[in-house]
Formats: C-alpha cells, structure tokens, sequence
C-alpha cells in the first residue's frame, strides 16, 4: 500500500506542478486579463483533496475490494458535494470574476477527475494481478 501511496503522492505532485506551471504561463502572458489570484489555492485544494480520497481507496482496497466500487461512487459524489460548496461560497464571496472563475474550476475538475480515475483503474488492475 505504501509503495502504491508513494507512486501516486510523487506522480499528483507532478501532474499539480505541470498544471501549475502552465496555468502561470497562461494567466500571464494569453489570459493576463483573465488571471485569478486564487488560482494556486484552488490547484492545491483540488491536489491535497484528490491525495485523501486516493489513500482512502488504497485502504478500501487493502481491507474490502468487493465493496469498492459501492464506496469509490459514494467518496465521489461527497466529494463532488465538497467542490461544489466550496465553488458556490467563492463565487458568493466574488461575483465579479465569477465566470473566469468557474471555468479554471471547470477545467481542474475535469483534470483531476481524469487523473484520479487512471489511477483507480491502475489500482483495481494491480489488485487483480
């Protein structure tokens, strides 16, 4: 389980610091008009969320694999539950940059939802091994 924590901890610290690293690109030069200054605590709330909800599955996996995927769907949706909150409050708090601000949300969303999934499917492929 560690050596499969570890793995993924070094790969999402890696896929946050390209994400990262092009998000600064992007914001300053294309979409300088654009730029959000929450960008960096959005990045690394999507990071740290994405890190807990991925240890907890390779614990579900160590303890009870036939009930996986019944909790993998559950940790998502409260997990969806989670962004979702989170983005309404900021949007509350910032109705002007609202819009620019859904989008990145959007996008990271999707990104890390990609992410996660490929991950979950290396996983259940290991454990079939």
């Amino acid at each position: 389980m560690q050596n499969n924590f570890s793995k993924f901890l070094k790969g999402l610290s890696t896929f946050t610091l390209i994400i990262l690293g092009v998000g600064i690109l992007l914001f300053f030069s294309i979409f300088k008009q654009y730029f959000l200054i929450v960008f960096p605590f959005v990045l690394f709330f999507y990071y740290v969320s994405t890190l807990l909800l991925h240890r907890y599955m390779l614990k579900i996996t160590r303890n009870d694999v036939s009930r996986f995927s019944f909790k993998f769907m559950m940790l998502s949706f409260l997990k969806m539950f989670i962004y979702i909150i989170f983005g309404v409050f900021y949007i509350i708090f910032d109705e002007e940059n609202a819009v620019n601000f859904l989008i990145v949300y959007l996008i990271l969303y999707v990104a890390y939802a990609v992410y996660e999934v490929r991950s979950v499917m290396k996983l259940i492929n290991e454990s079939k091994a």
